[in-house]
Order: C-alpha cells, then structure tokens, then sequence
C-alpha cells in the first residue's frame, strides 16, 4: 500500500478531525469535499485518476495570514478562483513532472501563484504535496502598497524568483506545520503568533514578487484543453462526442488527441467520460435513485457503467447513493 501524500510527511498528522487552536488536519475520500475545503477558493476538482480518491489538508490559522498543505493520492484537475484581494501562493513539497499550472510545466522549484482575475488551473500528478499560504487584502496593501493593484490583477501562474528565498520560504512553512502538530498550544499565544505571522511575512517579501517574471503559457495545446472544458461545462448534460468537439474547436481529432494527451495526460474520450462520472458522483448525493443520476448524465447501458465508475472511484454507484442518502425515518 501506498503512503498517504501527507502522512508521507508526517505519520500521524491526518488523523481524522484533528484540531486544535488555529490547526485543522483532515483526511478525504471525495474529491469534492477536499475542494471545498478552502475557503473562498471556489474550487473544483475533477478526478482523473482511478483507483479511488485519497486526499488531505491541514490547515494553520494565523489571523491575517493563512496557511495549508494539500496531499494529492489521485490526479486531479483543478480550477478555482479566489477572492478579490487576497494574496495565495503555493510552494510545492512534492510535485512530480506531470503536473502543469497555468498551461505551464510545474517542478519543486517553481512558486505557484494562484491570486489572479481570471482564475487558476492545475493537472496535479498522483503524488502531489503542496503547501500554501494566502495573506489577507489588508496585509497585502501593507506589503506592496503601490504595487498591490498590479499584483491583483495579474494572471495566476509560475514565477521566477530566487531559489535560496523559496527555499527559505518552504522550510520555515514546514517548521510551523510540524509546531501545530507537536505544540499545538504554542498558537494560544498572541506574541509567538505574532512573530509567526512576521517571520513569514519577512520570507515573502523576500521573493521580491513585485519584480518576479512570470511564466506565461503560449501553448496551443493547453488553450485547446482550456476551450473544450468550457465547452462541456455549458452542456454537460448533453455533453458533445469527441467529433463534436473537433468540429466546434476547428481542429482534427489527431490534434485534440495530442493536445489532451501532452497536457492532461488522458485522451479526450477519457476526459468526457471523467466529466460525466464526476457529474453522476455530484448527483448521486441528491438524487432519488441511481438510475436518475445516469441517465441524466446519458449513461444507458448500466452494467458498463457502473463497471466505470467503480474503476474511477473505487465504489459502486449504489454504494454512493446509500452512504449519501439519509436513512428513512
């Protein structure tokens, strides 16, 4: 068996509802429940990956900044956009070479950005640890008072910046995760949480954000991936065939092939079938039935999906639908 992508990191630190003050630690199985985990993240993930989902976040709350670390068992495409104002960056710990952020090729050494006016979007791979921090507006202007309009409106992606200062950034990051989690009451005091908040602060400020470069993607294929997810969100209960697609984009199939296969790392019938099991999986909660949820998501032949869907998820249909469904008073 496989080590947890956080309990990797630390044995014991996603035991189930742990907590304490500013400390939350927590473990998941659905994939949509850890992307609703952030607040004011708008997120959501859609799992490509099969075998069934496994996930976690801790969470350290330090006032007017934030921080977490995010463990990945599946491959995951996300997307999110976050509040007006707010400052979030990612540091990855663990970040294999399939991962891509913003159409761009994502590594261990690379400062992910995730603040931004149009929103963010990463493929993750299947061993997937990243930490990350989010300042508040307030504290945000106080750093880069004459900067913070640009910083706000500029796209999410890659920076460049020193690789000492990221490397600075991540070990101060860990020491304060492994406080929480072995001295948890240290955070009850205002003074040492108020040097917390400095030191990382001090750590920022050190990428010289304001100046850092950022890696844009240009790339013809992650716009093809970027324009078909729109297109099958806005119909996803008709969702189009892969021919359909080609037609709308102007492209032939080769191309979408490759262009899904480079970037997300699936062909693009496997996309449309993730997409439709996500859907099922959502409606599953709600739904009086099983056989609702599939067919309005135009699955017929049940015995081949519920043989997918196992595949992805891990479980059969039925077994969603009772474990969501309230017991019958």
């Amino acid at each position: 068996m496989s080590q947890h992508p956080i309990s990797a990191i630390h044995p014991s630190a996603t035991a189930a509802g742990a907590q304490a003050l500013g400390f939350e630690s927590a473990i998941y199985a659905d994939v949509d429940e850890q992307a609703a985990a952030l607040t004011g993240w708008n997120q959501s993930y859609l799992q490509l990956s099969g075998g069934g989902f496994r996930g976690a976040i801790q969470r350290v709350d330090l006032g007017p900044v934030r921080l977490f670390m995010e463990g990945l068992g599946s491959t995951v495409y996300q997307s999110g956009q976050l509040e007006r104002g707010v400052l979030a960056l990612g540091v990855p710990l663990r970040c294999d070479g399939s991962s891509v952020f913003c159409g761009v090729q994502s590594d261990r050494n690379a400062l992910h950005v995730f603040s931004g006016q149009s929103g963010f979007e990463f493929r993750t791979g299947s061993d997937h640890v990243m930490m990350g921090l989010e300042l508040d507006p307030v504290l945000t202007n106080t750093l880069y008072p004459w900067g913070h309009g640009a910083l706000a409106r500029n796209e999410a992606g890659l920076r460049s910046t020193d690789p000492h200062a990221l490397e600075s950034l991540r070990q101060v990051m860990l020491m304060l995760f492994e406080t929480a989690h072995t001295a948890p009451a240290m955070f009850s005091l205002p003074a040492l949480r108020a040097g917390m908040v400095d030191t990382l602060v001090e750590k920022v400020t050190a990428l010289n954000l304001a100046t850092c470069s950022t890696e844009v993607a240009h790339d013809v294929h992650w716009q093809l991936v970027q324009q078909t997810r729109a297109l099958v969100q806005g119909q996803l209960q008709q969702a189009p065939t892969v021919g359909a697609l080609c037609l709308q984009l102007g492209v032939s199939r080769r191309t979408l092939q490759n262009a899904f296969q480079r970037i997300l790392g699936i062909s693009p019938l496997a996309y449309l079938r993730a997409i439709r099991l996500g859907a099922v999986r959502q409606a599953l909660k709600t739904a009086s039935s099983v056989t609702e949820a599939a067919t309005d998501m135009g699955f017929w032949h049940f015995g081949h999906f519920a043989k997918d869907y196992q595949a992805m998820f891990g479980e059969l249909p039925s077994q969603t639908h009772k474990r969501c469904t309230p017991p019958l008073q």
